[in-house]
């Protein structure tokens, strides 16, 4: 029975051993195919996520060319409606377009051209085109033929990109906005209806426009946007050499080795047929390096048929005149972490294989422990990646409220002017009656806000950048306190001081925090009844130094909280809601940072932090 049972009881332990063996390879295989699984689905999502990002960013590009070209059709059809509804002669309508010309340029505008009634050129406005009258260059047949259709009147006609074939701009691809024009002729019988009387072209440079609005846009870390026209042209690329060349010869030259039928086929037929999507290629390079690189894509179109400027509008071409805007990146960089932690744990999953009962189950739980490390280093770069693009999407929007502002803040200032200069004079004339008189002094006090209104827009618009000097912040506390002093007296409210005994010195542009001070003492006065205190406080915290304004008035309600930085939000019926903005855009200029607390009935806390000068 010994021998039996001691070849039964190695039988056993055999068959344990063995069993156990098996189980830990059958678990091992189990998870590396679950690893498999989970890797190829997490890749997945993970590109889905960023080439949905991308896209967004494509349309934002395609939104803020189709704003430009939008500006400029506004501009054409202002001043057609100007010669005629003035009556102006052409030499006056021509000093008239003189003052617009530079203001234009910054929009991508070459020059202002002027036909006669029969197509030939009658004038030019643009620092590189000259009128030369021995020069005989006339309107395009069929352009004249479009603008001589009185169905035409008060309509625009936007050209495809074409290339000029003479000076000024030689070989330079270029496009035209064209519109008829009308007045009432002096000498014809017909004095009710305006007649034709001309052709009005403004040339703009796309190539400009469309660099404007992909400069320094990034998708996730080296990738770039790409912006072709309707015959395959590059009007925008990381490559300058491709700029201005069709897209599929520069790609050949680059690398003839290669196949690009793929990246011609989403050009071809997706995003030169108005279509949009995501998708990938392979490409040759990527910045400064060569070889394969496969990349995701997301394409929208670029649409001259919508935008500000509707229903007046044709488009030469209607169909096939559109854009496609792509945004770029190489696919390694959106999962390049997942695959190398993919790796690690395959490297422990095979380890499995040769490892006895005891040292399997620590390497099983040492993978568990890897999974929850990866998923977290995954979801910390996809919350990266996502900041980073509400970071830029929420710039392209401040820089949208900015252009819209300058506009705004040019169409009002000059009949603004007019208007209180008209006013003015009227009020010093003694003929005006006592009332006129009074409701010409309220036109005056209005004009005198409104200009006071675009300062502040003009501030906002185009802030002058810090001119930073080492300097104690104490002291220009103590100097705004003095300054606003009688102010808070005269409305009963007390305004203190705590500053802190030794502060670090700081990097700042004195009279912009000068400003930023007094608009929040200002904001806190307004807030705070008669009986309150003001409180400026000053503090060293770690490296930074902190500013503090606490009023305790009446609290900012919270539901208007995340609102009160935003350009021209505000709460006061005289407010310009610029405030508050001008003042986050100052301190970010400082590398700053400014938060508020607020209680309802308890007063109001803004906080300033900056820099401590090293």
């Amino acid at each position: 029975m010994g021998p039996l049972f001691y070849r039964l009881s190695q039988l056993r332990v055999r068959t344990v051993i063995a069993s156990i063996l098996i189980a830990t390879v059958l678990i091992a295989l189990g998870l590396f195919s679950v690893w498999v699984w989970a890797g190829k689905k997490m890749e997945r999502i993970i590109t889905d996520q960023f080439n949905e990002q991308q896209l967004m960013l494509a349309r934002k590009i395609a939104d803020n060319v189709e704003v430009y070209v939008d500006f400029l059709e506004y501009q054409l059809v202002s001043y057609a409606q100007a010669y005629q509804v003035e009556g102006i002669s052409l030499s006056l309508f021509r000093d008239f377009l003189t003052l617009q010309i530079d203001y234009l340029k910054d929009f991508g505008m070459l020059g202002i051209r002027v036909y006669d009634t029969e197509g030939q050129l009658a004038d030019t406005l643009s620092p590189r085109d000259f009128f030369d009258p021995a020069r005989s260059e006339s309107l395009p047949a069929k352009y004249l033929a479009w603008t001589k259709n009185p169905k035409n009147k008060n309509h625009l006609f936007l050209t495809e990109i074409f290339t000029w074939p003479g000076p000024p701009w030689r070989g330079q691809r270029v496009m035209a906005i064209l519109t008829p024009l009308y007045r009432l002729m002096p000498n014809s019988k017909n004095t009710t209806h305006p007649q034709f009387n001309g052709v009005l072209e403004i040339i703009f440079d796309p190539l400009f426009i469309c660099g404007m609005v992909t400069r320094d846009i990034r998708s996730g870390k080296t990738g770039y946007p790409m912006i072709i026209d309707q015959d395959g042209f590059f009007l925008a690329h990381y490559e300058k050499p491709f700029i201005g060349r069709q897209q599929n010869i520069v790609r050949q030259e680059r690398n003839p080795t290669l196949s690009y039928e793929r990246i011609n086929d989403i050009v071809n037929n997706y995003m030169l047929r108005g279509r949009e999507g995501t998708d990938w290629y392979i490409s040759g390079w990527h910045r400064e390096r060569v070889g394969e690189i496969k990349k995701l894509i997301a394409y929208t179109p670029i649409r001259f048929d919508k935008g500000m400027i509707r229903g007046i509008t044709q488009v030469e071409g209607d169909g096939r005149n559109l854009w496609g805007v792509g945004v770029v990146a190489p696919i390694e960089e959106v999962y390049g972490l997942v695959r190398t932690f993919q790796i690690n744990q395959g490297l422990f999953v095979g380890f499995f294989l040769f490892l006895l009962m005891g040292v399997s189950y620590l390497l099983i739980g040492a993978v568990y422990g890897w999974n929850r490390v990866l998923a977290q280093e995954v979801e910390s770069k996809t919350e990266a990646l996502r900041q980073s693009h509400e970071r830029l999407l929420r710039s392209e929007r401040f820089a949208a409220v900015g252009e819209a502002a300058a506009y705004v803040s040019h169409e009002i200032k000059n009949p603004l002017m007019v208007i209180g200069g008209f006013a003015r004079q009227l009020e010093r004339n003694p003929e005006v009656s006592q009332t006129a008189s009074s409701k010409l002094r309220i036109i005056i006090d209005e004009v005198r806000r409104l200009e006071n209104f675009l300062g502040e827009l003009r501030d906002f618009t185009r802030p002058a950048p810090p001119f930073k000097q080492e300097a104690d912040l104490n002291e220009l506390v103590r100097d705004v306190a003095a300054m606003m002093g009688e102010a808070t007296q005269e409305m009963g409210v007390k305004i203190e001081t705590k500053l802190a005994n030794t502060l670090p010195l700081v990097n700042f542009d004195a009279n912009q925090m000068k400003q930023v001070l007094i608009n929040l003492v200002k904001n806190a006065l307004e807030a705070t009844d008669s009986g309150g205190v003001i409180t400026i406080s000053t503090a060293a915290w770690e490296d930074q130094v902190r500013l503090s304004v606490t009023d305790t008035g009446k609290g900012i309600q919270p539901e208007i909280m995340p609102q009160i930085f935003n350009p021209f939000f505000t709460t006061k019926k005289t407010g310009t809601g610029l405030g508050l903005a001008v003042i986050n855009k100052i301190i970010e200029d400082h590398n700053g940072a400014i938060t508020v607390e607020s209680s309802k009935d308890r007063g109001t806390t803004f906080t300033i932090s900056l820099p401590c000068q090293s």
